[in-house]
């Protein structure tokens, strides 16, 4: 499984000198499993970039769109994903419930009546919606996926995708320190023992103070998670659109300090960049 990240940012796109290390494109990850096809989860403006690279090899464009959730910076790169103006091109979404609704309306709603020139049942594109994942475990491409609900303001889907013995974990948008329905215990059982766990980590624990509620997490329970789940890799993504590269560094630094003072020193602890890939195993 090949997994390469195309936005790291949480919230609103954050471009400019100093963003450009980690990048300043909100979630969009790309997974190739090793039986081929493509699946790619949230749509945010790091999808930009992958449509380019997908016109460029000139064949179809036919893909899994899974969507975490329905807030605008996970959507908002659907519109300037050039191959949804090719007709050979096929998308079939899945993941939260209302999210594809919401995709929708990115088009037709708040961006339509003259702010953007296209509606969504002008698209060249097959698109249609499965609504499986959420209600149980979804098989693609030889990869079985599984869903957890978030802590976050009006829900979302975190995902476990298996393929044969290595697994991935994406959950982002996910308040772990939250007194929510879906307890920590759950999230360490949910992630245990996966290959790399990506999970948000967009606020320092000295800002939490004005963000319980917000729907995301610190980097200190993103380690507590990894190393309670027993996680080969861990990966903090969402950054913040106000954290400086310099930031960023800090955070992932303080992380792997935290991690050590756990027991786990030896946990590779990565801050997300945009463009950076991954293998599993």
């Amino acid at each position: 499984m090949e997994i390469k990240l195309w936005g790291t940012r949480g919230s609103i796109p954050a471009p400019g000198a100093k963003t450009l290390e980690f990048g300043g494109n909100t979630t969009c990850l790309e997974i190739l499993p090793e039986a081929g096809g493509r699946i790619v989860i949230d749509a945010g403006t790091g999808m930009r970039l992958l449509g380019d690279q997908l016109l460029e090899s000139g064949e179809p464009v036919i893909f899994h769109l899974l969507l975490t959730h329905n807030h605008w910076d996970h959507l908002l790169g659907l519109p300037f994903f050039a191959p949804v103006y090719q007709e050979d091109t096929e998308i079939i979404v899945d993941g939260w419930p209302h999210a594809f609704q919401a995709l929708t309306k990115v088009f037709d709603n708040q961006m339509g009546n003259g702010f953007f020139p296209v509606a969504f049942d002008q698209l060249k594109a097959k698109i249609g919606f499965l609504n499986r994942v959420a209600r149980g475990p979804l098989s693609l491409e030889g990869v079985i996926i599984d869903s957890i609900p978030l802590n976050h303001p009006q829900g979302g889907l975190g995902f476990r995708l298996r393929e044969g013995e290595n697994s991935l974990v994406f959950i982002t948008d996910n308040e772990l320190g939250a007194g929510h329905s879906r307890r920590f215990r759950d999230f360490v059982l949910f992630a245990k023992g996966c290959n790399l766990l990506i999970h948000d980590a967009q606020y320092l624990p000295e800002e939490m103070e004005n963000h319980h509620g917000w729907g995301h997490s610190t980097y200190e329970e993103v380690v507590r998670l990894a190393v309670e789940a027993r996680v080969q890799r861990l990966v903090l993504t969402h950054h913040d659109p106000g954290r400086t590269d310099e930031g960023v560094r800090q955070l992932l630094e303080r992380a792997r300090k935290l991690a050590a003072s756990h027991g786990a020193p030896d946990l590779p602890i990565d801050a997300a960049r945009e463009g950076s890939s991954y293998h599993l195993p």
